[in-house]
């Protein structure tokens, strides 16, 4: 077949060794005959010896090298690109990929699955947003050819602007040249804006215009080795091989002039075909052995990426964690603060009441001042700037809008406190908000008063300190800088419900601050705190279809990619379009999705609902994946209680009873394939979902079967006990896991044997305890019902159910081993049921504790107030742990 599609090729020339300022169609016809020299980059195989070439096809080709190499001349002379000096903050930078389409899918899946996430990752680090350009789909089925190439062309040149000319640009060479456009689909303003070259394909101005006229020295050529042709089924030969003289030619001379112009940017790669594959309900080739590939791609980028910021050092975080904190919220709001293309009025009208303006607010329902107690607050509750308080439902889009505004007011000149719930794990802490509140009023961030907050201070404390900076405030007319207070998502920054919940929020604010808040509109105990004074309301409603259209369009054009009208009409008309979520997670996966010509269908399965797009993703994910871990760290990640870190799940995810985390490669390819869909905290590499609705969607999906859900826990339950040396998860989190699982043995034995089982508050104990506890009857008035007592020697013996052992049997608790009061109004006796009776006789008991026969020295075993609260105090005594 290879012979075949040879001897198909009428000829091609040699290629020249001369400069492309020498060449004519003389050099070319003394050299007609010459066998092709071999390549002389990472050891690539020569061509095969062809006959002469039709004269015309060289002249054809040479004047096209004539007219580059005029304009090659111009662009030296007067350089159309300035480079942008590096200030060290945020910068985006782009990554142009440049190939063919229907003959590198593998490669370019192997790009945007392995090594961009890898580069991301490593971009971050360096305060680099990374987009890669992949055109493998964004170009609309009814669009016109003009449309296409402007397209292609338009971000390329919004890459070249952003760098100065010298964009990260990687071109796929194989043996397929591309399509050329006749000169009437070529528009005029596109020949004289990008310098047309008549007769030559899109791929080819792609290089032209990105790398060969300028010199790129970020630009890299990946030459594919020409043996897999011989392996490409005859029926697919024409996606992966030109065959028309002139289109080999220009290939030809192409790959020449490009090694001679960039020696050391030119790279052959080996590859393999082993059979056929079918992606997104289509056959083809199935190329493999990439990895080394994928090696010689990612290493150039990073080189090219220093090269453009030759300055910018690993982020470092910092020990203290209120200082920790700040940087993770810094970094969340450089995230957050550009996402915001729609809700534009409401945007308005928060940053009119900034600037003072409150005539279009709403005045919200007032209650009755309860938490935030007139007493505590008493020199803030006459002043007149209210609170502005954001509701709406959850994924609504409350925390873009105020990161949106924050962001504004910093470059208004306002000085700006923010603090975001899911800028990490730990945002939810009333504690650490207080202690950054109060650095900030004060304006002291020294590591030492930082230190000082974060040991000397109760959360009482730190509201009386926020409480006397703002009185202080007041009382300074000379204070001029205006201040901007932000805090979102009140509902979660305590357990929802409890006496003192938002107690610590001030009921109004000095004239120079404005204070924004916001919160779920499904959370009554909030929802009243905040009705306790005076505020002003703005209610977020569903996002109209234009906003939607507008989020959907914005999110794909930054990364070139439209939808034709009939694609975007099916998204818009989605009941789930007026979530802003939900939008975002369809144009995430949109963004990564490889074929074009299934996207219709592929559309149509993901925008049923929330969860139908959850479902998809997550399938995605799993069938995709080649760690055979995905599904798992999904699971666990859901099944998380408290802080679930980065090391934790590698841990898990590996063999926890040989203590071997899972490989440093897979765990990194895992963790880039998920990190759209999850947030990593950078001070303590907290991992959690990107939004709670998300979070909910795949539990339902993985979690929610009983046998998944208990085993799940008993990973949790095996690493926490026998791996992890954190105190924390121990003392919080490894007792619920123990009864997901239902290893009641082993949390019985956590309970009265451990250390930290013994420090655990005694509700908590008790509680556990009685999910154990017989719940049958043994009230003594009973028939059967038999007394627990305790004999002779055990009850002088230390507490044998308490791991501190700091009392005697005869002061504890039997069922949860906690030590009993003297009162009689707050313990009981212990009794067994009929049924745990059976075998006592009423004249010869048996000791509770030891299960000897007691004595006439005996004492009633006791249970404590927990264990004997309400009807427990009438139950059986027994811990049974089946």
């Amino acid at each position: 077949m290879y012979r075949q599609y040879k001897s198909s090729v009428h000829s091609v020339d040699t290629l020249l060794e001369k400069s492309f300022s020498n060449l004519s169609v003389t050099d070319l016809n003394k050299n007609i005959d010459a066998r092709e020299e071999t390549e002389g980059c990472n050891g690539a195989t020569p061509e095969t010896e062809l006959p002469t070439l039709d004269h015309s096809v060289l002249t054809a080709v040479e004047k096209c090298w004539e007219e580059i190499a005029l304009q090659c001349s111009q662009y030296e002379e007067n350089q159309p690109y300035t480079q942008v000096p590096d200030d060290g903050d945020w910068k985006t930078l782009r990554v142009f990929v440049s190939s063919t389409f229907t003959d590198f899918f593998c490669e370019r899946e192997i790009l945007v699955k392995k090594v961009f996430p890898e580069f991301r990752e490593w971009c971050q680090a360096r305060k680099l947003y990374l987009v890669e350009c992949d055109l493998r789909w964004g170009v609309p089925n009814d669009s016109t050819t003009a449309l296409t190439i402007s397209m292609c062309l338009d971000e390329l040149d919004r890459c070249l602007a952003e760098t100065g000319g010298q964009p990260l640009f990687l071109n796929l060479l194989g043996k397929k040249y591309g399509w050329c456009p006749s000169e009437t689909d070529v528009p005029e303003d596109v020949k004289t804006k990008f310098d047309w070259v008549q007769g030559t394909s899109i791929t080819f101005m792609e290089i032209l215009h990105g790398a060969y006229r300028l010199k790129n020295p970020n630009a890299l050529f990946m030459l594919r080795t020409e043996s897999i042709i011989e392996h490409i089924p005859e029926n697919m030969l024409s996606r992966y091989a030109s065959t028309d003289a002139l289109d080999v030619q220009h290939m030809k001379k192409l790959k020449a002039m490009l090694k001679s112009r960039f020696p050391d940017q030119v790279h052959h790669y080996d590859c393999q075909v082993e059979g056929m594959v079918q992606k997104h309900g289509k056959d083809m080739p199935n190329i493999v052995g990439l990895e080394k590939f994928a090696e010689q791609v990612l290493h150039f980028l990073k080189c090219a990426a220093e090269r453009l910021y030759p300055d910018r050092d690993v982020v470092s975080t910092h020990q203290s964690r209120v200082l920790a904190e700040d940087a993770n919220q810094k970094k969340f709001l450089e995230d957050a603060k550009n996402s915001l293309v729609a809700r534009q009025e409401e945007a308005q009208l928060i940053w009119s009441f900034v600037e003072g303006d409150t005539s279009r607010l709403e005045e919200g329902e007032i209650g009755t001042p309860f938490a935030r107690s007139v007493d505590f607050w008493h020199d803030l509750v006459t002043i007149d700037n209210n609170i502005l308080c954001i509701q709406g439902q959850p994924g609504y889009g409350k925390t873009t809008l105020l990161a949106y505004v924050a962001d504004k007011a910093i470059k208004s000149g306002y000085r700006v406190f923010y603090h975001f719930r899911g800028s990490t794990q730990e945002g939810h802490e009333v504690t650490l908000l207080l202690q950054r509140l109060t650095a900030f009023l004060s304006g002291d961030y020294s590591e030492e008063s930082v230190e000082h907050l974060s040991q000397n201070y109760t959360n009482e404390d730190l509201a009386k300190k926020v409480r006397d900076l703002l009185v202080g405030m007041t009382k300074d007319t000379g204070a001029a800088q205006k201040v901007v207070i932000v805090i979102d998502a009140l509902d979660v920054q305590t357990v929802p419900g409890l006496v003192n919940h938002l107690s610590w929020l001030p009921p109004h604010f000095p004239m120079n601050v404005r204070a924004l808040v916001s919160t779920s509109n499904l959370d009554p105990p909030t929802l009243a705190r905040i009705r306790e004074y005076p505020y002003f309301l703005l209610h977020l409603d569903q996002l109209t279809k234009t906003d939607a259209k507008l989020i959907v369009t914005s999110f794909l054009s930054r990364f070139n990619k439209i939808l034709d009208s009939g694609q975007l009409q099916t998204i818009i008309d989605s009941k789930c379009s007026e979530s802003p979520l939900w939008l975002y997670l369809v144009c995430e996966e949109l963004r990564i999705y490889g074929d074009f010509r299934t996207l219709t269908n592929h559309l149509k399965a993901i925008t049923t609902s929330l969860e139908g797009t959850v479902d998809a993703i997550v399938e995605r994910l799993v069938s995709e994946d080649d760690t055979g871990c995905m599904e798992r760290a999904l699971g666990l990640i859901c099944c998380s209680i408290g802080q679930l870190t980065c090391l934790d799940l590698q841990r898990m995810l590996g063999n926890i009873e040989a203590q071997e985390p899972l490989a440093s490669l897979t765990w990194a390819s895992l963790r880039r394939n998920l990190q759209a869909y999850l947030r990593i905290a950078d001070f303590n590499d907290v991992i959690m979902f990107v939004h709670d609705q998300m979070k909910q969607v795949v539990y339902r999906k993985l979690v929610q079967d009983k046998n998944c859900l208990e085993k799940y826990h008993k990973l949790f339950a095996d690493y926490i006990e026998w791996w992890s040396d954190s105190r924390e998860l121990k003392m919080h989190s490894l007792p619920h896991h123990f009864v997901a699982a239902k290893l009641n043995r082993r949390l019985i034995n956590f309970l009265r044997n451990t250390k930290e089982g013994g420090e655990l508050p005694f509700f908590h104990r008790s509680g556990y305890f009685q999910r154990m506890r017989c719940n049958m009857l043994a009230d003594p008035v009973i028939k059967g019902v038999q007394p627990a007592v305790i004999c002779t020697f055990c009850k002088n013996s230390r507490s044998v159910y308490h791991p501190s052992r700091l009392f005697t049997n005869e002061s504890m608790c039997v069922v949860c081993g906690n030590q009993t009061v003297r009162v009689p109004q707050l313990t009981k006796d212990a009794f067994y049921c009929h049924w745990h009776s059976v075998n006592i006789h009423p004249t010869m008991r048996k000791c509770c504790l030891c299960g000897g026969i007691a004595d006439r020295s005996t004492v009633p075993a006791k249970l404590c107030s927990n264990c004997s609260f309400g009807n427990s105090g009438n139950q059986c005594c027994i811990v049974d742990p089946k």
